[in-house]
């Protein structure tokens, strides 16, 4: 066994002392050694799963991640001031104005990232102020 092996082998074994296999996804089954996603082309696959074991992304991928979290939150916000603020109340006119300007930045947010996607990916639509402060329960 050279020098690298054994390097390799203590590495390996002082994880396993640090339970960092048992945090694994994979922990108990087989890691699986074929394409999970059909879409990805073969020769890509080790980089994307080496990439998803290690719970790291390409970063289009992270920002579409964090541009739908955002979207999420402002969601909630919008229901937020819609429950529980009378119409007719300026403060409540105040919030839904500074929603929509929040909104406006989430769309800017939308375009940078359809233009930074590959080519191949399904882009993510703008939102539409009316559509959203209406499934929000205005009226």
């Amino acid at each position: 066994m050279d020098w690298i092996e054994r390097l390799a082998e203590e590495k390996i074994r002082q994880a396993q002392e640090k339970g960092v296999f048992q945090k694994n996804k994979y922990f108990g089954r087989p890691v699986p050694l074929e394409p999970e996603n059909p879409h990805l082309p073969r020769e890509w696959w080790a980089a994307f799963h080496i990439l998803e074991i290690n719970q790291l992304a390409p970063l289009w991928i992270m920002q579409g991640r964090w541009l739908r979290e955002a979207i999420q939150a402002w969601r909630e916000a919008l229901r937020y001031v819609l429950r529980r603020s009378p119409k007719g109340d300026p403060a409540r006119d105040v919030a839904l104005r500074q929603l929509q300007d929040q909104l406006e930045t989430i769309n800017r947010h939308i375009q940078e990232y359809n233009w930074r996607i590959p080519r191949g990916a399904t882009p993510m639509a703008p939102l539409r102020w009316e559509d959203e402060y209406q499934q929000a329960g205005g009226r």
